[in-house]
């Protein structure tokens, strides 16, 4: 089943079929040994970090390869320091233009990691342009066929499971097995004023994903009534608006900080660790806040919460078909039930 609109399929299923018959011969060509491996990550900052699992299982398999990641401009600093990867290669791909800046001529970067003769490339998402990408820079391609285009991988791997498993699938497939699931971030020292913290990180890559304002001044007003907390805002310098708005709804107004566009990816990470809670929709910050182990409960309004969220004592998550279909109290309920327990 395609990961696409429905009204690809039939032309995405003819492309396949004669690529295919075309390629056929890639399956059964014989896998090399790994002296140099590309894996090709081109989303945002949670996809990212969700890779670091499968980095570690294919370090531990393969301690002498070069290991390499493909990100975006500002995804690469989740990478940064991480014992598993020898290189992180910045491209801003055109056909994913909305994020990053300082996009770079397709042909450039082909000629670029050519030259580094990579034995294996993975592509983590599925997508045709990454497939063709890895297809033309290294001997041995990895990927998801979900998306089409799937005649041009050597191995093709199912799309199931959640974001964690799909991407260990992929590095068990040139025999890397898992060495745990737990993600990997530096965290620098998170700096806050006295007292007990809750972080609302209301903003996402995609509009749609976001929850309501007043909803969140809701939910920010009665953690401070109920449980004696303060609440720090974090994001990006974009979403400061977004946290002054809801910041202005509230009638504890006093009681917030509000540190968006002011804070690191690492310093972030460290915020969040001198937090009690951590709410936000499906967001970077989500898996941020899971990477270095603190409670969070995640709003999920438009992706799938079992591919995408968590759900464990203290990492939570809550599901609406939009915006709307999530209450005030259904996330006060998970949120004193997590606060409990500290």
């Amino acid at each position: 089943m395609y990961r696409t609109s429905i009204v690809f399929w039939p032309a995405l299923w003819i492309i396949d079929a004669l690529g295919c018959l075309l390629f056929f011969w890639k399956k059964f060509a014989r896998m090399p040994e790994p002296k140099r491996i590309l894996l090709i990550r081109l989303e945002h900052i949670g996809d990212v970090l969700l890779t670091t699992p499968a980095l570690r299982a294919l370090r531990k398999r393969y301690p002498q390869a070069q290991i390499d990641v493909l990100v975006r401009d500002f995804a690469a600093p989740v990478l940064q320091g991480n014992k598993n990867v020898d290189n992180v290669i910045v491209w801003n791909a055109p056909w994913l233009s909305k994020l990053g800046t300082h996009e770079q001529n397709t042909q450039a970067i082909v000629r670029k990691l050519r030259k580094d003769n990579y034995t294996i490339a993975i592509d983590c998402h599925g997508d045709p342009r990454n497939i063709w990408l890895a297809n033309k820079v290294a001997r041995y391609t990895v990927g998801f066929g979900c998306r089409g285009f799937g005649f041009l991988l050597n191995k093709a791997v199912a799309y199931r499971g959640h974001a964690i498993e799909r991407n260990l699938a992929l590095v068990k497939a040139i025999g890397a097995v898992a060495a745990g699931r737990e993600m990997e971030l530096r965290a620098s020292t998170g700096k806050l004023p006295a007292g007990t913290w809750v972080c609302i990180a209301p903003g996402s890559g995609r509009k749609e994903k976001t929850w309501l304002n007043h909803r969140w001044a809701a939910v920010a007003d009665k953690l401070i009534e109920r449980h004696g907390v303060k609440i720090v805002f974090t994001g990006s310098a974009k979403e400061s608006a977004l946290a002054q708005d809801i910041i202005s709804q509230m009638q504890h107004a006093d009681k917030t900080l509000n540190l968006c566009g002011k804070t690191t990816l690492s310093r972030l990470a460290g915020v969040l660790r001198r937090c009690l809670l951590t709410l936000c929709p499906d967001s970077g910050t989500m898996h941020i806040a899971r990477a270095v182990g603190m409670p969070l409960i995640g709003l999920f309004t438009a992706e799938n919460a079992r591919e995408w969220g968590y759900h464990e004592q203290k990492f939570q998550s809550i599901s609406g078909k939009g915006a709307e279909a999530i209450t005030v109290e259904q996330v006060l309920e998970k949120a004193a039930a997590i606060l409990a327990k500290d």
